[in-house]
């Protein structure tokens, strides 16, 4: 495929991204971590905060860091749901392969691959990504 080159822009190296994407979407620090706080954080479960006229041992405010937490993770949650949903059927396969929704060969079944093909693109989850981006 040729790469068109945007005048003042770096090319895009797509597996690099590709890596990227797969290691946010499947590594528990970043985008499991972030639904865990979307899930658990919502805004009703917060409390209001008990006035017994002692002083507290806590500076700040608790519920508005998690509130800040919730909104900054729904963000994050929100847009990888946004992009699935206007993505293609193979980023979508790809991405429920990704998050472990169905297997390997589930994903083979529906983008139509022999099993040589998916073997071949599918050294790891990122392959499939990689063949989107690419084209």
């Amino acid at each position: 495929m040729e790469e068109l080159m945007i005048p003042g822009m770096k090319n895009i190296d797509y597996d690099k991204t590709a890596d990227n994407v797969a290691k946010f979407l499947t590594d528990k620090r970043y985008y499991p971590r972030l639904y865990k706080i979307y899930q658990q954080a919502s805004p009703e479960f917060i409390q209001s905060p008990s006035l017994s006229g002692m002083p507290g041992g806590s500076i700040g405010n608790s519920n508005e860091e998690k509130l800040v937490k919730y909104l900054y993770a729904k963000s994050i949650v929100d847009g990888v749901a946004d992009t699935y949903d206007k993505g293609s059927v193979e980023l979508k396969v790809v991405l429920d392969n990704t998050l472990g929704k169905i297997s390997a060969v589930e994903a083979m079944g529906n983008l139509h691959f022999e099993k040589t093909t998916l073997l071949y693109r599918s050294v790891s989850n990122r392959t499939g990504i990689k063949q989107i981006w690419k084209g």
